[in-house]
């Protein structure tokens, strides 16, 4: 695979994520002015069981077709009928059992909002395969039009139904909406298209890499949903959206722009995984990016948190402020942990993913039960999520390090200075926070003072990575120049 190829494929990626994600904060934001906390209490209770359902819609087969080198039109149509009998089965599984759903909240408006939401399983079952599709041939760029469309109508759809009184039906239509619309558009501008055929040797063929990876993604989503689980049942459902909200933030600002990064990734390492010794140029040239991009984004919105949330979203959402925090450093591992475990799966080695949501997931059950049942915090689940992610690093390093000899000091190398740099940009932001100043100017000179600082900091410090990032930045400029 060419560098230009990986390039262009991070390039469009990124802007897909990044495009789409600004458009979803925007109206995520709207959407938080005009709801109630407990609206979001509400959807959040039911996404628990539907997210749970959706892993198991998306499962590992979709990855088991990007780490296959030769898989055909008749391996996509296998894993794509095998998906779609699974989302309607789960979904039938859901219709049934919403009453129950209803009767463990004692909130009587569940049964039909999981009944109306579970739809959305169909829809990702067809939108899985499209997404592998692309990924194999790298047509980003596609996906870059097409999500951004969905993510543009469906946003302003659930905006116009909040401000016409819908509650929580507003978040359910944009939620059903993006994932319809996606897969529509997908079906319209990608060369595959679903075939009635299906071949038990092919499902058989991807079956030992796909089930484990599958499984990781169930317990994985376990792992994550039993948090909101707890919180719901234990606690109130205001609770829930500010703890939920606390988390959205960190995510919108990372965990896509990562994935976005590791979609182009796994394909890349898949096609030289029999030379790991590029294998593991790649990874750290990727880390280092990566860790330069996403660091201060988190640290940064450790600094701004409370003067963001109270101008952003109103006063109403200030209790989320805590969890936001907490909940930030999750993400501070997250690009390390999404490039190391994509190397590992491009070798083959689904298994120790697997092992990592296995350990990581019975350190999860105990500390999060502990923190409800015996300290009645939700601060303390929000930390207990820290420490899980924590040792899901160290779980991966230690692979990494075994079979790629990717040393600890090359480790500390890449990614520590990064940390630092953004640490200490964090610090001065949260004490410039504390000055007596209208909100929106603290706002703003805290970014300015943020953005300066780490900048800066790079020249200084002559880190390689702003180096690279800044070239590539200049010759696409120029380039662009060159075509006016």
């Amino acid at each position: 695979m060419k560098g230009q190829k990986i390039v262009s494929g991070v390039g469009w990626s990124f802007a897909e994520r990044l495009v789409s994600q600004i458009v979803t904060f925007i109206v995520s934001i709207v959407l938080a002015r005009l709801l109630a906390p407990e609206d979001y209490g509400i959807l959040a209770l039911v996404n628990v069981f539907v997210s749970i359902a959706d892993a198991l819609v998306i499962g590992g087969f979709g990855i088991a077709l990007i780490q296959k080198k030769d898989a055909d039109e008749q391996d996509f149509n296998s894993v794509f009928w095998l998906s779609i009998s699974i989302s309607v089965a789960l979904y039938l599984i859901l219709f049934f059992c919403a009453p129950y759903i209803t009767s463990f909240y004692n909130e009587p408006s569940l049964t039909l909002i999981t009944r109306i939401l579970g739809i959305r399983l169909i829809f990702s079952a067809f939108n899985s395969i499209q997404h592998a599709y692309i990924q194999k041939v790298m047509q980003f760029r596609r996906l870059f039009f097409t999500s951004t469309s969905a993510a543009i109508l469906s946003g302003t759809a659930g905006v116009l139904a909040a401000i016409y009184g819908a509650g929580v039906w507003a978040l359910i239509i944009q939620q059903l909406l993006y994932i319809a619309l996606s897969t529509g558009f997908l079906y319209i501008v990608i060369a595959w298209k679903p075939k009635f055929m299906c071949s038990k040797n092919s499902i058989q063929t991807m079956w030992g890499y796909g089930c484990k990876v599958f499984l990781a993604t169930m317990v994985d989503t376990l792992k994550d949903n039993i948090r909101s689980l707890v919180v719901g049942k234990v606690f109130s459902e205001s609770d829930l959206a500010y703890y939920n909200q606390g988390k959205r933030f960190p995510q919108l600002l990372v965990n896509d722009i990562v994935n976005s990064v590791g979609k182009v990734l796994l394909p890349a390492f898949s096609e030289q995984q029999d030379d790991k010794e590029k294998n593991k140029g790649l990874m750290r040239m990727s880390i280092r990016i990566s860790s330069f991009i996403v660091l201060p984004m988190i640290f940064g919105l450790i600094g701004i948190a409370d003067v963001f949330i109270e101008l952003v979203l109103t006063e109403k959402w200030l209790p989320c402020v805590p969890y936001l925090r907490i909940l930030s450093l999750v993400y501070m591992s997250r690009s390390l942990n999404t490039v190391m475990k994509n190397s590992l799966l491009s070798i083959g080695k689904s298994g120790v993913n697997l092992f990592h949501e296995i350990v990581t997931s019975v350190l999860t059950i105990i500390l999060v039960l502990m923190a409800a049942f015996i300290w009645k915090s939700v601060e303390l689940i929000a930390w207990s999520y820290v420490i899980v992610s924590g040792l899901g690093t160290i779980i991966f390093s230690y692979f990494v390090i075994r079979e790629y000899k990717y040393l600890i000091k090359e480790i500390i190398r890449d990614y520590v200075p990064a940390l630092l740099l953004a640490l200490f940009m964090s610090l001065v932001v949260y004490a410039v926070g504390k000055i007596a100043l209208p909100l929106a100017i603290k706002l703003l000179l805290q970014i300015s003072i943020g953005v300066l600082i780490y900048i800066d900091g790079a020249k200084l410090f002559r880190m390689a990575e702003f180096t690279y990032i800044s070239s590539i930045i200049k010759k696409i400029l120029h380039k662009k120049k060159v075509e006016d």
